[in-house]
């Protein structure tokens, strides 16, 4: 998934939606796997492209939003938005 997300990188540039998408995926490996202080940047990051390309109600960002608060809650206290 690394190797997924630099390609994207590479070839999409840092901001495009399919690199939030790639983002959103290895946060939620990460995430699986009890790894939650590497997930949730991700996760952030892939939320702010999601936001920017899409807007702040584009079902896409509900997607990251709902995988969010897993990755953030135990860091947080859920301090992000409480849909």
């Amino acid at each position: 998934m690394h190797r997924a997300l630099a390609i994207s990188e590479a070839s999409f540039g840092p901001d495009h939606p399919t690199v939030a998408t790639r983002l959103s995926n290895l946060a939620a490996l990460l995430q699986a796997t009890n790894r939650l202080a590497e997930a949730e940047p991700l996760m952030r990051r892939a939320l702010v492209i999601g936001e920017a390309s899409f807007g702040p109600d584009h079902p896409t960002v509900a997607i990251y939003l709902n995988i969010s608060p897993h990755c953030w809650q135990p860091l947080t206290g859920w301090s992000r938005r409480n849909p």
